[in-house]
């Protein structure tokens, strides 16, 4: 019997079934595209700002709804607190920010958007060129996206299996999302900031996913 190589066998005996296990682990699962938000869908989240995203520490109320912008389907996320979102109805890109009152704020050639199918490890950059409509004057933003990582995230509307993306544009701001394509949800929580640097001033906001109504089954 070769005793002398013994010990070194049964080491290699034992690390084998984990380097096995390692390597049949399942890969994360690849999004092939958002899941539609049913109309009347309502999300409440909590949302605490400072710097140059405002005080605020309260609820934020967001209610989508079916809509036509220029002339072409698209989805309204209306708030109370904080005006309407304009989304493309194929990208789910935004296309345009409003007042409460419809009026335009900022619009975006080409949308913002997510790319799909959306799955780890993925990086891609894009630029736009932003319409600021009090003013009109048009500016150049280029932004980043990072997919990093797919995990289950628990808040208090529930638990979401979820994609974190990390956006960082030429501003300086940087975001990150943790987003439920499967679920429709876009937002499960996120977190941002902008350094000094950025023309808005240093700012830090934070959002949380409170509660998710769906409307009832027709």
């Amino acid at each position: 019997m070769d005793t002398h190589h013994t010990p070194r066998r049964l080491l290699l005996a034992s690390l084998l079934p984990g380097m096995w296990l390692a390597g049949c682990a399942s890969a994360p699962p690849v999004a092939e595209k958002f899941v539609d938000v049913p109309a009347g869908t309502v999300f409440e989240y909590h949302r605490k700002s400072s710097g140059s995203y405002g005080q605020y520490d309260d609820r934020v109320i967001w209610k989508n709804r079916d809509a036509v912008w220029q002339g072409q389907p698209a989805i309204f996320s209306e708030s109370p607190q904080a005006g309407i979102q304009v989304y493309e109805l194929q990208s789910k890109g935004m296309v345009a920010t409003l007042t409460g009152q419809g009026k335009p704020v900022l619009s975006y050639a080409p949308p913002i958007s997510y790319r799909w199918p959306m799955k780890v490890g993925d990086q891609w950059t894009t630029e736009h060129q932003i319409t600021v409509h009090a003013t009109g004057k048009v500016l150049a933003l280029k932004v980043h996206y990072s997919i990093e990582s797919y995990q289950p995230v628990t808040v208090p509307a529930g638990t979401f299996n979820t994609y974190k993306v990390v956006m960082t544009d030429s501003s300086g701001e940087v975001q990150q999302v943790w987003v439920a394509p499967a679920d429709s949800v876009n937002t499960v929580m996120r977190i941002l900031d902008r350094p000094a640097t950025h023309p808005q001033g240093a700012g830090h906001l934070e959002g949380v996913l409170m509660s998710r109504k769906l409307p009832p089954k027709q």
